[in-house]
């Protein structure tokens, strides 16, 4: 099918053939809008109100709300791990003054506490109730007015915030859909550019791939039939070439029949032409031998020729074959002849190998057998080695068991010895401190110390903390270093365990929250302008006690006052 076109048109489909290059037009096309898109950008960076911008702004505010959160977490953390700290050392503390006051005789003592508090409690009680009742009532209508008030004040606050999040959500939207309009039709309209474009250039394209199509159609066929032709003309002749091979090898079937046929014929004739010199001998002899002279002579000489022309081609391939066995006969025997020349060196090499490893295998023996007897001999040194050094580490082990025992001997005597009286005689002065400062507090607070004395006096009488009586005149001067001595005080040089920080006692003045952490075993020193210990009716400054009648808060927050 013909195409007119024009040259340019032409070479525009030569130059867009070509592999590796593009089209001018197309690339300046695209270098145009690629500088309209850069120009578009550089406009709308600068823009306050722009997409790109304001999501710039919003992530950058994001940002800052995200390591605001982080380094508050991070605070809050490092204040939640001290105050973790402090909370442990506090419970260990007050674990280890649980388990001093769990004892035996620290019960005795709370007892005897319990017993001086109770009366003064049952007074206290009813004007503390009248003083409660009061404060609850101020209290209820102070909590009612305030919780109105804020109720007010959270109310307006909310409307007020909801009013401006809708002014600025309205705002923020249309903004956003200004954009977005202006985005979707600039869009919309480089879109349908670009669509024309592509159409005109598939439209162009496809004929231009019509047209190629058609020629490699054509080229195809034409292609197709001359190799078709060819395929036909190698049959034809393959065809002409085994006919003539089937030809040749009939004619040579017929020419041996025919050469067999004329032997035989020879034969009967020969056979014939005795049996007739026989009988006819002298009657026909000159007839018969002007006939062979005439005629039989020349066929018979021409049969004769052709026999020996056949002889000859089969003595000729009959010698080619012998040939061709000899040679392979040849070189059958020279290969079995290098065969056995290489068996009788690889053989030779193999015996020679033999021997050698057999040279050296004797001598192995003989270095073997010195060897195994220095081998021996290295046996018994190792063994008298081992022996010694195994009674060197009995002694050693007998001596570390001696020494092991008279250590654990020694640390059982510590332990049941010094080290028990120690103990004792510490938890004897922990519980006589603790006793008397019972007894100063008691004191303090006009309550009666004689529970608590005799529980002292009874404890010092069950683990026998008094002096023995002294020993006779007669006996004295036996046992000068003994000396009575009195167990029922505590040590010169005995101090008592300090609190941690957050345990030590309040100062005057200072809130129930901040008493919360404070020491709670009572024997805090009441300031002389405490309101409780003067008259009772302030609130919130609870002292802690050291008889484990401490007050606990009831369901309305109200902290009771130490008596």
């Amino acid at each position: 099918m013909p195409i007119v076109m024009s040259k340019d048109e032409w070479d525009r489909i030569g130059r867009w053939s070509e592999h590796g290059k593009e089209d001018p037009e197309m690339v300046r096309r695209r270098e145009y809008v690629r500088y309209l898109d850069a120009t578009s950008n550089a406009m709308t960076k600068t823009w306050p109100n722009s997409l790109e911008n304001v999501n710039k702004r919003n992530e950058e505010l994001r940002r800052a709300r995200q390591e605001a959160a982080e380094a508050k977490n991070t605070n809050f953390y490092k204040r939640y791990v001290r105050r973790k700290r402090e909370e442990q050392q506090r419970l260990m503390y007050s674990a280890r003054d649980t388990i001093f006051k769990n004892k035996d005789a620290p019960k005795l003592l709370l007892g005897a506490v319990i017993e001086t508090v109770v009366q003064k409690e049952r007074l206290e009680q009813l004007k503390f109730l009248q003083e409660q009742r009061q404060r609850e009532a101020d209290q209820k209508r102070q909590d009612d007015d305030d919780v109105i008030r804020r109720a007010k004040e959270w109310h307006a606050l909310n409307q007020e915030k909801k009013a401006r999040r809708f002014d600025a959500n309205k705002r923020h939207q249309r903004e956003i859909l200004d954009q977005a309009n202006e985005v979707s039709e600039r869009n919309r309209v480089e879109h349908e550019t670009e669509l024309n474009f592509q159409k005109l250039d598939n439209i162009k394209a496809k004929e231009e791939m019509a047209a190629i199509k058609n020629f490699e159609e054509k080229f195809k066929a034409a292609e197709k039939s001359r190799i078709w032709r060819d395929m036909e003309r190698a049959r034809h002749e393959s065809v002409a070439r085994r006919r003539e091979q089937q030809a040749r090898d009939l004619l040579d079937d017929k020419l041996m029949h025919v050469l067999l046929r004329a032997r035989a014929r020879v034969e009967a004739r020969r056979k014939d032409t005795e049996k007739e010199i026989k009988e006819e001998k002298l009657r026909v002899l000159e007839q018969i031998s002007h006939k062979l002279e005439s005629g039989d002579a020349a066929r018979d000489a021409k049969e004769q020729a052709i026999l020996d022309k056949a002889i000859q081609e089969k003595q000729a391939i009959a010698e080619t074959r012998r040939q061709s066995d000899e040679r392979k006969k040849q070189q059958f025997r020279e290969e079995r002849r290098r065969a056995r020349e290489q068996f009788l060196r690889d053989e030779a090499a193999r015996l020679q190998d033999f021997n050698t490893t057999r040279q050296w295998d004797i001598m192995n023996r003989f270095k073997n057998a010195e060897l195994y007897e220095d081998f021996q001999e290295d046996l018994r040194k190792e063994k008298a080695r081992k022996i010694k050094e195994y009674r060197e580490d009995i002694l050693k082990l007998w001596r570390e068991r001696e020494d092991r025992e008279a250590r654990e001997r020694a640390e059982t005597r510590y332990f049941y010895g010094e080290l028990a009286e120690s103990k004792l005689r510490r938890a004897d002065n922990q519980l006589l401190a603790h006793a008397a400062a019972l007894v100063e507090e008691a004191a303090m607070h006009d309550r009666l110390t004689r529970p608590i004395q005799r529980a002292v006096d009874r404890y010092c009488k069950l683990y026998r903390l008094y002096p023995m009586p002294e020993l006779p005149h007669s006996q004295q001067e036996h046992f000068k270093e003994y000396a009575p001595r009195d167990c029922s005080q505590p040590d010169p040089d005995y101090k008592e365990p300090t609190p941690p920080p957050s345990l030590q006692p309040p100062t005057a003045g200072k809130t129930a929250t901040a008493l919360d952490g404070a020491k709670r075993d009572g024997l805090q020193d009441i300031s002389k302008g405490n309101p409780i210990s003067a008259a009772g009716t302030a609130a919130g400054t609870e002292q802690r006690r050291a008889d484990g009648l401490q007050r606990r808060q009831d369901k309305d927050g109200v902290q009771l006052p130490a008596i």
